[in-house]
C-alpha cells in the first residue's frame, strides 16, 4: 500500500499547469493504491463519456440533419413543362379518341370469316388489317411527336403543417387530371408505381377517370426550417409537377386496344423561381 501525494504538496508539480500531465504522473509515475487508481479512471471515463454525448447532441446531430436535408436546386425546364391539367386532359382525349376510332375500324375490317372464305384467306386478311391499324397509330404518334415528347403537368400543392422537431412538412395535392375512362375496345392504363395512380368514379351521374398523386393522406417533405418558412411565405407558387409520356403502342395482344399514360418523374417546386425542392424519378 502506498501513500498518494497531492500535486500541491509536491515541489515538482507546483510549476506544472497541465492537468493531463498531473494525472499521468499520479497514475503512472507515482505509486497509488489500486482502488484509488480505479476510482480515478472511472471518474475520467464518466467525464469523457459525458463530453462525447454533449458533442454528439449539439454538434454532430445538427450537422447530420443539415447535410441530409435536400437543398433547393434550379430546374431544367422542358419545352412542355408547365401544362395545366385541363390542357393535358384535352391532349389525352384527342389521342384516346384516335385509338378508339381506329380500333373500331380495325374490328370492322376484320369482321367474321365468310362462308366462301378459307381459313388461310381470313387469317391473311386479319394480318393485313392489323398491319394497317398499327401503321396508322405509328403515323399519328410520329405526327404528334409522342415518341419523344415529355409533358410536365403542374398541380397545386398545399403546405399544411410543419413539424419543426422532425423537420417534416405535410403537403397535400387535392388537384387531379381528368383522363379517358375504360371502354370495351380501349383500356386506359398507368403502370404500377408508388406516386401516381388512376381511379374511376361517378360524378353527378357521369362516369369519370382521374389521374392523381398517391399521398395517403399527405406527402412528407423532409426540409429544414428556413427553407420551409420561405416556401410557406411563397405558397401560392408551390406546385407539384408530374412529367408524362403517352404510350400508344399496342403490343402483341389482339383483344382490344390500350392507351397508356406513363409518369416518368414527380417533383415539388416553386413555379415562380423555377426551384426544385424535391424530385423523384418513377421507374
Amino acid at each position: 500500500m502506498y501513500i498518494w501525494r497531492t500535486c500541491w504538496l509536491s515541489k515538482e508539480m507546483r510549476g506544472d499547469c497541465s492537468w493531463v500531465t498531473w494525472l499521468r504522473r499520479i497514475i503512472v509515475e507515482r505509486p497509488v493504491s489500486r482502488s484509488y487508481k480505479g476510482k480515478i479512471m472511472r471518474t475520467l471515463l464518466r467525464d469523457t463519456i459525458r463530453q462525447i454525448a454533449l458533442v454528439v447532441t449539439f454538434v454532430v446531430i445538427p450537422s447530420l440533419l443539415s447535410s441530409q436535408t435536400p437543398q433547393p436546386k434550379p430546374a431544367t425546364p422542358l419545352p412542355e413543362d408547365n401544362i395545366a391539367p385541363a390542357e393535358f386532359t384535352a391532349a389525352l382525349k384527342e389521342a384516346w379518341t384516335f385509338i378508339k376510332d381506329e380500333s373500331e375500324n380495325y374490328t370492322t375490317a376484320i369482321g367474321k370469316k365468310t362462308e366462301f372464305e378459307t381459313t388461310a384467306e381470313f387469317e391473311k386478311r386479319s394480318v393485313v388489317a392489323r398491319q394497317q391499324y398499327l401503321a396508322k397509330i405509328a403515323k399519328y404518334v410520329k405526327d404528334k411527336k409522342y415518341d419523344i415528347r415529355v409533358i410536365g403537368v403542374v398541380l397545386k400543392a398545399n403546405l399544411n403543417l410543419y413539424d419543426a422537431d422532425g423537420q417534416v412538412y405535410n403537403v397535400t395535392c387535392p388537384s387531379v387530371i381528368e383522363a379517358p375512362y375504360n371502354i370495351p375496345t380501349v383500356t386506359t392504363e398507368i403502370p404500377q408505381n408508388a406516386y401516381v395512380g388512376l381511379a374511376d368514379s361517378i360524378r353527378m351521374g357521369y362516369r369519370t377517370s382521374s389521374i392523381y398523386l398517391k399521398f395517403n393522406p399527405y406527402f412528407r417533405w423532409q426540409v429544414g426550417r428556413d427553407i420551409a418558412r420561405a416556401a410557406k411565405d411563397d405558397e401560392a407558387n408551390v406546385f407539384f409537377r408530374i412529367r408524362f409520356k403517352v404510350d400508344m403502342s399496342q403490343g402483341e395482344s389482339k383483344k382490344g386496344s390500350r392507351f397508356t399514360v406513363v409518369p416518368k418523374q414527380v417533383m415539388l417546386f416553386n413555379q415562380k423561381t423555377n426551384t426544385i425542392y424535391w424530385e423523384q424519378t418513377i421507374h
